[in-house]
């Protein structure tokens, strides 16, 4: 039975879909961590800080047991090693939540016959095939564009933790939209909230993959990073499969 209460054919109750994922990036953000566990500065971010020197020697491959013996303790280095591992699980299940919300209206479309309005965003509103096109393109690609030159700046400013978090509640809140809007502008209202505030998810992100870890492996966790975008859009195209039980609207909530 669905936890999702339908208020009427194709309107369902808002709630946040990146509850998990934001708690998980939170936790890991806690105290975050740059490359070998050295805390990056916050705010207005300038300089990354000088490494300890048992950090240097150990990247630099000495053995000295008086080093060691001057670095943290076990668990210390064990929970240090696993916080990117956090953040990157944190920001994939973020870029996932992304695309899954940007390739969504996709599945909750059909044109023709045979469609129902409980199942169909496009019958139940009453769009043709021009008012579909607008929605997918102006009124999210030309805005997302344009947003992405503001988000990279801003990135640049301020601390991307905080700037992502609040995007990701952004476009979280938008997709909720969609799914209770009752009239094409209140659709079309929320994929503009949405692409303007889905540009602020990489150039925030990559910055943080890369002060988490280190030249070595930044390459993979990147890849790993790049990877929620195909799970997003295969999970927007599964999303065809529960319109019939939750109807479209309720198939914007779980993204």
């Amino acid at each position: 039975e669905s936890c999702f209460p339908i208020v009427g054919p194709g309107t369902v109750l808002p709630m946040p879909r990146v509850v998990l994922a934001l708690l998980a990036f939170a936790a890991a953000l806690e105290r975050p961590l740059g490359v070998d566990g050295v805390v990056p500065a916050r705010g207005y971010v300038a300089r990354r800080p000088a490494l300890p020197a048992w950090q240097l020697q150990r990247r630099r491959g000495s053995s000295s047991p008086l080093l060691c013996a001057a670095g943290p303790a076990a668990q210390s280095k064990t929970s240090a090693a696993r916080r990117p591992r956090l953040l990157l699980g944190a920001l994939v299940l973020i870029y996932v939540s992304n695309q899954w919300c940007r390739a969504l209206p996709a599945s909750l479309v059909r044109f023709g016959s045979g469609g129902s309005a409980h199942e169909f965003m496009n019958v139940a509103l009453e769009l043709d095939e021009v008012q579909y096109g607008l929605l997918s393109s102006y009124a999210f690609t030309a805005l997302y564009s344009v947003a992405s030159l503001a988000a990279g700046a801003a990135c640049d400013i301020f601390a991307r933790a905080p700037v992502l978090v609040a995007a990701s509640a952004l476009w979280s809140g938008a997709a909720a939209l969609q799914g209770c809007a009752s009239s094409y502008p209140q659709l079309l209202a929320s994929r503009a909230v949405l692409g303007v505030s889905q540009a602020f998810c990489s150039p925030a992100a990559y910055p943080l993959i890369g002060e988490a870890f280190s030249k070595d492996s930044r390459g993979r966790a990147n890849a790993v990073y790049s990877s929620g975008l195909y799970i997003g859009y295969a999970l927007a195209s599964l999303s065809a499969l529960a319109n019939r039980r939750i109807g479209w609207g309720g198939g914007s909530l779980p993204t």
